[in-house]
């Protein structure tokens, strides 16, 4: 679970940004808290955030730089290559040109700080850290000077000197040299099996993040699990009353050349197919989704079984509303919740084309679910009907906005002190909590 994230030099995020999971002292209600056994320290955390604030205040972009961070970790960089990393363009020399994505996490019933912060063309610092009786203890540091001489220290806590995974990380560090000077420690230690580190970059791969409709690409891994996942679409759809009674799969294997052939693709298009085992495409106006199976694509159309005049008709999914698609993103969520799956969404525009009763029956649902689970929803939103304190901690509510140099700013809303019976909503779009958008009159 995630306990605190910070980043700064990233897109509009300009001085480090601050988000933590851990509530306050004051909230005692288990409606919204996991509690954690770390080296014996009991931890409370929180299992949902919400980001609220106006448009172009750098919600989507902190959402990205989780994205960033986790890409970085997961799967590394090709030797020679610049970081890509996209920094603040805003003139604040202080900032050194250096951006960095610091993590406070729990795993394998233990909680680490990870860190580490790039320049354009390399890792300048890198960290890991591991929390013991109560305090954080390193793991091994790394620092890059500015002539990119690279000096990593692997310490006491990480093994005894005589062991095999001790010895293993003191031959890696040699092997960071000048043109692999982009590459993270950590990953050298996970893909050369230090098991400390597969667990770490573990945590890292099971982050999940949802752009709005980015995640009808988890259909085609979760439709190959069979007739439970569909059935759980169709009855929750039909549930939330988007007049979807059943979906339903037609299925065809087909081999590329057949398939570019019947439908006529073009070429930029086949090649996207070929050189991907799963993923979806639009045709003549109708979406498929493929996956690679014995070296043939199977092909697969969703139909959306409706009744209308007592009639069953069926629906491609580009017919279906913008509300039902976006439910499509989200529900695969709650599917794997169900199954028991632990793991870390980020979603970007959580309420985009849906009725507030339908993005609170997601949350509301994430949270009951998640009770007994090591799972977390962090997201962002407009709609100011779910900054309430019925459904939601105060702790949970985020508020985001730009100060006057364009920087990105984040405010929790445990900051702010509440009258009893105060109209939490009034006072947000009165402009007490900021975060909104200001409207200029003409010049």
């Amino acid at each position: 679970m995630l306990l605190k994230y910070i980043v700064s030099n990233f897109k509009s995020i300009g001085h480090p940004v601050e988000f933590c999971m851990i509530p306050t002292d004051e909230n005692t209600d288990e409606r919204f808290l996991t509690t954690l056994d770390a080296d014996g320290t009991k931890i409370k955390v929180l299992r949902r955030g919400g980001f609220f604030g106006p448009n172009a205040s750098g919600k989507s972009a902190f959402v990205e730089s989780i994205r960033f961070a986790r890409d970085y970790i997961v799967e590394s960089k090709k030797s020679g290559k610049n970081t890509g990393v996209p920094q603040y363009k805003g003139n604040l020399a202080d900032l050194d040109g250096v951006s960095l994505f610091q993590f406070m996490f729990y795993v394998d019933n233990n909680v680490y700080e990870y860190g580490f912060s790039l320049t354009a063309n390399r890792v300048s610092e890198e960290w890991l850290m591991i929390l013991k009786n109560e305090e954080l203890v390193p793991l091994f540091t790394r620092a890059t000077d500015e002539d990119g001489n690279t000096e990593i220290d692997i310490e006491d806590e990480f093994g005894c000197v005589e062991s095999m995974e001790r010895k293993l990380a003191e031959i890696l560090k040699t092997s960071i040299k000048s043109n692999q000077r982009n590459q993270l420690f950590l990953y050298k230690l996970k893909e050369n099996g230090i098991e400390r580190a597969e667990k770490i970059v573990g945590w890292f791969e099971k982050i999940q993040i949802i752009f709005p409709y980015s995640k009808i690409q988890w259909l085609p891994v979760m439709l190959k699990e069979g007739e439970d996942f569909r059935e759980f679409l169709s009855k929750t759809l039909s549930r939330l009353d988007t007049g979807v009674n059943r979906i339903k799969v037609q299925e065809n294997k087909i081999s590329l050349q057949e398939l570019a052939a019947k439908k006529s693709l073009p070429d930029e298009l086949i090649d996207e197919i070929e050189n991907n085992s799963s993923g979806i495409f639009n045709s003549d106006g109708k979406y498929y989704v493929f996956f690679e199976e014995q070296n043939k694509k199977t092909l697969l159309q969703l139909k959306f079984e409706h009744k209308l005049n007592n009639r069953a008709v069926h629906f491609n999914i580009n017919d279906e509303s913008d509300g039902t698609r976006r439910l499509l993103d989200l529900l695969p969520i709650l599917f794997q919740m169900e199954k028991g799956s632990n793991a870390i969404y980020f979603v970007d525009e959580i309420d985009r084309s849906l009725h507030t009763k339908l993005s609170k029956y997601i949350l509301n649902t994430f949270a009951q679910k998640s009770e007994d689970a090591l799972s977390q929803i962090v997201f962002t939103a407009h709609d100011v009907n779910l900054i309430n304190l019925r459904d939601f901690a105060k702790e949970e509510i985020w508020f985001i906005e730009k100060n006057s140099v364009g920087e990105t700013l984040l405010k929790p809303f445990s900051d702010f002190d509440l009258g009893e019976g105060q109209n939490i909503v009034k006072d947000y779009l009165n402009g007490r909590f900021g975060a909104i958008p200001v409207i200029r009159g003409e010049q």
